[in-house]
């Protein structure tokens, strides 16, 4: 996480401190280091992405309570083939998970955010139709609506902080636990 951490140049700050803060409960770390079969973890992400932001610490702070898990990052844009094996399997979201055994063989994956998070982005962007009708516009560059959009995108990341401060943290935790745990159970996949 350091390494990728050190890399960054969008985010940086924002990943540095939710990777400070980021805190496993002492149930979570036990149902990690309960885990008895090597998993190896690859994290497909992009810096500029904020599930990524609110998600990576996260992960990264599961592996270190894991000790059956390796994990590793991956940018997006400098894995092309990486990228076009998830594409090739209607994966396209960030970040990516895919979990798999000590030989490299897929037996998992997890995409983009806990699924109590999709309900809470469902209503912020409700509560902010403007956001969607400009990045719609087919008058502006890509640019242009970046930067109409960054007081938004700020504002939506300081509320992110806060959903996953109150309890997305868990349901990410919770969710990916699960899934090394059936595979713990069914080591040929889930």
């Amino acid at each position: 996480m350091n390494a990728l951490m050190a890399g960054m140049t969008v985010n940086q700050a924002a990943m540095q401190r939710r990777y400070q803060l980021v805190r496993l409960t002492a149930e979570e770390k036990s149902r990690l280091a309960n885990l008895k079969i090597a998993r190896r973890i690859l994290v497909m992400t992009e810096e500029w992405c904020s599930d990524c932001l609110m998600n990576l610490p996260i992960l990264a702070r599961l592996a270190e309570a894991a000790p059956a898990a390796e994990i590793r990052f991956f940018i997006r844009k400098d894995w092309p083939n990486l990228r076009a094996y998830f594409n090739e399997r209607d994966i396209y979201s960030l970040p990516t998970v895919q979990i798999m055994d000590a030989q490299f063989a897929p037996l998992g994956v997890w995409v983009e955010r806990p699924q109590a998070a999709h309900q809470r982005l469902a209503q912020w962007k409700a509560d902010h139709p403007e956001v969607e009708r400009t990045r719609r516009r087919a008058d502006l560059t890509s640019d242009q609506k970046r930067e109409m959009l960054r007081e938004a995108s700020d504002r939506l990341l300081l509320e992110m902080e806060s959903w996953y401060n109150q309890g997305l943290q868990s349901e990410t935790v919770r969710e990916v636990t699960e899934v090394l745990e059936a595979l713990e159970k069914d080591p040929q996949g889930v």
